[in-house]
């Protein structure tokens, strides 16, 4: 027998050992891997369980759903991560979580850096959990992006924008973006303009508008409407109609209202006999140009 052969030999007699120890060790630890899975599965449920009571119990006391949302959810992390530990207790690796919980702080420093918006995301949101400038159902508007608010993670807030798509931003953004909130006492003003002729009866025409707008059960008489002259152009009397609606859990009232109002406002001023003149353009011919042609 070659040396190639007592190599490969003492080889395959070290592979036969190693899998006859592994299989040694596996059937040891069996029955603490079989327990650590019944725990583990019956703390899931347990954590469950408990996230429904939880929820329960914060929401009589805050009647704010977010926040108790929030805080279950929060809740539930520190039990997930405690049963973890357990489990890896139980499968004798104790050692390996005590190590893991002593080198917290440089993890928490490595962590902090590899994970910052993360991280950030999470702070914010336990800060808009308990201050925060908008309520679910309400209708926001932040970096260009307007819809009524569906939910709110850990990390995210969910709104459903006006084209009905839903839009997922960082809380880290909720807290340092200028937000609007359209919905604060469920509230809205709507407006829009028409230009009348010079010749037309304008102080009529604005008592008509004012009985209009009456007509319209949405259109709320506190604050009252608001109809004024807001420009002398050219060729028109520009009015300006501004008038509130309640909104309440319905993106689309303004829409929807907003162009039955200008329908029965044109069709009324038409049917008064007054005119709704197009935009003049007035061209002036000079001496020189006449020579020329």
């Amino acid at each position: 027998m070659n040396v190639k052969d007592v190599i490969l030999n003492e080889e395959i007699i070290r592979f036969d050992e190693l899998l006859i120890s592994s299989w040694n060790y596996f059937l040891k630890i069996l029955p603490s891997i079989a327990l650590s899975i019944i725990v583990g599965l019956i703390g899931i449920l347990i954590i469950r369980y408990s996230s429904k009571i939880a929820f329960k119990i914060i929401d009589k006391k805050s009647s704010d759903p977010l926040v108790s949302d929030f805080l279950v959810k929060i809740i539930s992390l520190v039990l997930f991560i405690l049963l973890i530990i357990i489990c890896l207790t139980i499968l004798g690796w104790g050692q390996i979580t005590a190590d893991i919980l002593t080198g917290a702080g440089i993890g928490t420093f490595v962590l902090g850096f590899a994970l910052k918006d993360i991280g950030e995301n999470f702070l914010s949101g336990i800060s808009m959990a308990f201050s925060r400038p908008f309520e679910i159902g309400d209708i926001i508007e932040i970096n260009d992006i307007k819809g009524q608010v569906v939910s709110m993670s850990l990390r995210e807030t969910i709104i459903k924008g006006l084209d009905g798509r839903n839009v997922f931003i960082p809380n880290g953004t909720m807290v340092t973006e200028a937000l609007q909130n359209y919905t604060v006492d469920h509230i809205i003003r709507d407006e829009f303009e028409i230009g009348l002729d010079y010749n037309d009866d304008i102080q009529n025409i604005i008592l008509l508008i004012e009985g209009i707008l009456k007509e319209f059960d949405q259109v709320l008489t506190d604050p009252e409407p608001l109809i004024f002259i807001e420009e002398l152009s050219a060729s028109t009397v520009n009015i300006k109609i501004e008038y509130w609606i309640s909104i309440k859990n319905n993106i689309d009232t303004d829409k929807k209202l907003r162009s039955n109002i200008m329908l029965k406002t044109f069709q009324t001023i038409l049917e008064k006999g007054y005119k709704l003149p197009n935009n003049i353009l007035e061209v002036k011919i000079t001496e020189n140009q006449k020579a020329k042609s």
